[in-house]
């Protein structure tokens, strides 16, 4: 199958490996920013693996070099990510697909088009959080929390916290803002919040996590590791042949 100009793809060796084992437990990530670095590129897939053992394949849609961060450009995300959860679908033999952003972007849309469980980002997060706290406090780059990630919290939602000096995911990699997110966090904790939820997945490429729990006491919970933990309940019911 031929793959829409500007697709960004990673097949490592791993993946060439578990084809060739017969491994059919793999998850499908589908990243929201367009990117050629590939440590960039496959810092979610790695985490996952070291973290939760997960085998994956990553692919980032085309032009977004942003990602998603207002309402213009997760409309001009939809299209290309349903179309690039259908090719993934047709070229690999996947357990499930997730859409690893934040916001859940084209989640219901993908859910219909295709015949294997999808995950969003920001629905798994929601609800690992909510296991382990009451008082939700949100953290990411946009004017208000994603909807939907809001929605699942219900009644444990808190808060939501940004800096307006971080704005896009680009905006993660520059001097400071690491510093610049602890800030947010620590203000979040004071006001009352008793586990903190990354609302960006940037957080993760960043490793923002390992960064604050040397810095604060409470929960964080990361939307990579999120959809890591989701997985597994859909991996243990895929049998390998």
């Amino acid at each position: 199958m031929n793959f829409f100009p500007g697709f960004c793809i990673l097949i490592p060796v791993l993946i060439i490996y578990n084809f060739s084992k017969g491994v059919k437990a793999m998850l499908g990530i589908i990243r929201v920013l367009t990117t050629e670095k590939q440590e960039v590129l496959q810092e979610h897939g790695r985490k996952m693996e070291n973290l939760y053992k997960v085998r994956s394949v990553t692919h980032c849609i085309p032009e977004q070099p942003n990602g998603i961060y207002d309402e213009q450009s997760e409309k001009e995300a939809v299209p290309k990510i349903i179309e690039l959860a259908q090719q993934m679908h047709a070229q690999y033999d996947l357990a499930a697909i997730t859409i690893s952003c934040a916001a859940d972007p084209a989640l219901d849309e993908t859910r219909v088009a295709l015949d294997i469980p999808v995950l969003g980002a920001g629905t798994s997060g929601a609800h690992a959080a909510a296991m382990v706290g009451s008082k939700v406090g949100i953290i990411g780059i946009t004017d208000a929390p994603p909807s939907r990630m809001k929605e699942e919290l219900g009644n444990r939602f808190f808060s939501y916290d940004f800096s307006p000096n971080l704005r896009k995911t680009t905006d993660l990699f520059s001097d400071g803002a690491k510093e610049e997110l602890l800030k947010v966090v620590k203000g979040t904790i004071q006001s009352g919040a008793d586990v903190i939820l990354f609302a960006c997945t940037g957080f993760s490429t960043i490793r923002l996590k390992d960064y604050l729990v040397e810095q604060v006491n409470v929960p964080i919970v990361d939307l990579v590791e999120a959809q890591a933990i989701a997985f597994q309940l859909i991996k243990g019911g895929v049998r390998n042949e």
